[in-house]
């Protein structure tokens, strides 16, 4: 079984970002999830489908692959989610 971190220091330019960037950001990702885009900009670097299929369940991938939500969506459940830390903190 290869290391989840044996690719992390390989670069690509990321079309979203406009700068190089390693694969250990595009698998770390925002939260719990890799990047969405991170079978389409690997693919031609190295086996990316293997290398997730050996770290990630089915499951796992299925939420990776899935489309975005709406950036209003996105937004209002952000806001919730302050609101709701907030009166954590209180």
């Amino acid at each position: 079984m290869m290391s989840i971190n044996e690719h992390d220091q390989r670069l690509i330019r990321c079309r979203m970002l406009g700068h190089d960037i390693n694969f250990g950001y595009c698998r770390e990702g925002i939260g719990e999830m890799p990047c969405r885009r991170i079978f389409d900009c690997w693919f031609e670097q190295f086996d990316v489908e293997s290398f997730m299929r050996e770290h990630y369940t089915k499951e796992q991938i299925e939420k990776i692959l899935a489309p975005p939500k709406p950036k209003m969506v996105s937004l209002v459940e952000l806001i919730q989610q302050a609101k709701k830390n907030a009166r954590k903190a209180d």
